[in-house]
């Protein structure tokens, strides 16, 4: 997302500006259900990054590779990114390619800083650090027993990211492999994994929107209402999260966020609510426009073109769809707004590769049918 106090506007200004070292064309090549002597790429590549902190704190390299591209699609955004700060909803504190996390509830930070001998700011600023720092507090959490087979990290996993949801990110990625290329110019690719097995992950009750998953916010991170009856759900405002799907809902089940998010959609087309549409979500930087407005996160970030897939847009696209017609919202650009155009935010959110024209096209054709 963006920022959030309940009822004035919090400024971040610096927004991401993807970075990070690398040779353009290095290949990562996973090799099904091994992790050791796997050939290391050119110095200063991904390849050599993971293959070094894999090594070294007995770590599987492709789990590595899959967390990280569930994190940030192997980018290194820089701190600025999501730097922590209190009732912003994309300051959680997360940093680097293995979001390292910060904040009032989490410190895996100074686990990494301890474990590695490296400084905060160096982890948070080098991509290499960051991810041996993301591998010794993956391993440490494993404790003494490091398992041959992938599956057998499970449970690391999901401490690491702050749940199960993480953990089945993370393995449907392994399961099905990834490839992409990074903003530095390398070509990256993990093989699909074999004998792997995607963590189930279960839910309690079912959402408002029929295509969305119940994943509730912490109670204090949103104010209970009653908006249904009284007909005041008037506006829909699209975020950017400046982080991934899980952990971003993660974040809103964290009692000291004090933000949220009506609905989180991953680049899958995966959508999530968090807080029920009668309910005010903490999301807009505005008191006066939560009160009448749903928010919509999506996962990514601002300034990365490869947030923005047709799944997530078909999927966040018809949830508005679903929302104006459920609650006579127009679709327009009264109605429907990107969070920068929020009185009394100076936020770039939800940046410039998102299209707005498309979006509202959709929305109002899949209204129509």
């Amino acid at each position: 997302m963006c920022s959030e106090d309940r009822h004035t506007a919090m400024d971040r200004r610096d927004f991401l500006k993807l970075g990070g070292a690398g040779l353009a064309g290095a290949v990562l090549l996973g090799t099904a259900g091994t992790y050791r002597g796997m050939a290391l790429a050119e110095t200063g590549s991904l390849r050599t990054e993971f293959g070094s902190a894999a090594q070294k704190y007995r770590v599987p390299v492709e789990l590595l590779l899959a967390m990280g591209y569930v994190n940030t699609l192997w980018e290194m955004p820089p701190p600025s990114a999501s730097d922590y700060e209190p009732g912003d909803l994309s300051g959680r504190g997360a940093y680097g390619i293995m979001q390292l996390m910060q904040n009032p509830s989490t410190d895996t930070l100074g686990d990494a800083a301890s474990l590695t001998g490296l400084s905060r700011d160096r982890l948070k600023r080098s991509r290499a650090a960051n991810i041996l720092g993301g591998a010794a507090v993956l391993g440490e959490m494993q404790g003494k027993d490091k398992p041959q087979y992938l599956d057998g990290w499970r449970e690391a996993v999901a401490e690491y990211g702050g749940g199960t949801l993480y953990a089945a990110q993370v393995y449907e990625a392994l399961m099905s492999g990834a490839s992409a290329t990074t903003s530095t110019g390398e070509r990256v690719r993990l093989a699909p994994q074999q004998d792997v097995e995607v963590p189930l992950v279960y839910t309690i009750a079912s959402a408002d929107y029929m295509r969305a998953i119940w994943r509730p916010a912490y109670w204090g991170n949103y104010t209970n209402a009653n908006r249904e009856r009284s007909h005041n759900i008037t506006k829909i405002v699209v975020h950017v999260a400046q982080g991934s799907y899980a952990g971003t809902i993660s974040w809103f089940k964290d009692r000291r966020a004090n933000v949220s998010a009506h609905y989180v959609l991953s680049r899958d087309g995966r959508v999530a609510q968090c807080v029920r549409d009668a309910d005010i979500a903490w999301h807009a930087g505005n008191w006066r426009y939560n009160k009448h407005s749903i928010g919509i996160e999506h996962a990514g970030y601002a300034d990365y073109r490869r947030t923005w897939t047709d799944a997530m847009y078909r999927a966040s696209a018809r949830l508005a769809a679903h929302l104006s017609k459920r609650y006579d919202i127009p679709l327009n650009r009264t109605h429907v707004l990107e969070h920068r155009w929020v009185p009394g935010t100076d936020h770039y959110c939800p940046g410039k590769y998102f299209d707005y024209r498309r979006y509202l096209h959709m929305a109002r054709r899949y209204r129509r049918g």
